[in-house]
């Protein structure tokens, strides 16, 4: 049992700390579409004022170290893309739509969460109204669970939704700044009336179809997660209440078995 609690311990510190290469993708990539865009923008920030632009000057002088610099501002961009994604940006365009259109699945999943906290509020002995609000309001059940699941089960469904949502968010945040570059390249560009506007409108079309795919995508992924913690949920409260029943029938046996020892001694007194 200590060989697995230690193995158990490694692997919640390996997943909950380490700087894995997952984690490193799902914000690098969007970094490095950010960092583009930085450039093409800053290229026409320099057109405008009538100057040379800083970043492309400085990788067209020194190839090695702006190929060497291009990785930690890359991840740094994409680290700050994150911040922002879960700033607002995650739950106005993923979490609120998906509870709007699946009312249903998000009540059953409230009473399930709401049910655990109960189990274990009266397992403190909360018995104060503010208490047991404070308790429901700053406790995890997902981490409650982890008690029962292991770091490894839990993390398992976690990282499955947080490393596809955060890589489909930032990437998103990341193509607006790439068009908002490529529009300004266009517009200061030798295209002028209708060629300009169609030029426009064809970025403006493309950014909406991957704007739409890569929405749909973190839609359908954070309500697979909600269904996926649900049934964690339901197998963790059956789980309890097996074990609730058979602790039941073993109170119950060992209370009939001592009463059966004292019919037992009562009667071998009265043959003796």
């Amino acid at each position: 049992m200590s060989r697995n609690f230690a193995a158990q311990k490694v692997n919640g510190l390996n997943i909950f700390g380490a700087f894995t290469f997952g984690s490193l993708i799902k914000t690098f990539l969007p970094g490095v579409v950010w960092l583009l865009a930085l450039g093409i923008v800053e290229a026409d920030i320099a057109r405008l004022r009538g100057v040379d632009p800083l970043i492309s000057t400085f990788v067209q002088a020194k190839e090695q170290a702006a190929l060497v610099l291009a990785f930690p501002a890359a991840i740094l961009l994409g680290l700050i893309s994150n911040i922002v994604v879960f700033m607002g940006v995650n739950d106005w365009l993923v979490r609120n739509p998906v509870k709007k259109a699946n009312p249903t699945l998000f009540a059953l999943y409230d009473q399930l969460v709401g049910r655990i906290r109960s189990q274990c509020s009266e397992t403190l002995a909360l018995d104060q109204q503010k208490a047991r609000h404070d308790f429901d309001t700053h406790t995890d059940v997902e981490l409650i669970m982890l008690a029962e699941l292991g770091t490894t089960t839990l993390a398992y469904v976690r990282e499955q939704y947080w490393y596809h949502l955060e890589f489909q968010m930032n990437l998103l945040l990341s193509l607006v700044g790439l068009f908002v570059g490529a529009a300004l390249n266009t517009g200061l560009g030798p295209c002028t009336g209708i060629s300009l506007l169609l030029n426009l409108f064809l970025y403006f079309l493309l950014f909406l179809a991957m704007a739409a795919l890569l929405l749909t995508a973190a839609r359908k992924n954070y309500a697979r997660h909600i269904s996926k913690m649900l049934s964690l949920m339901v197998g963790v409260l059956c789980q309890r209440e097996k074990k609730a029943s058979a602790s039941w029938f073993d109170t119950r046996a060992q209370t009939e078995a001592e009463k059966a020892s004292l019919l037992f001694m009562k009667f071998l007194k009265r043959v003796h």
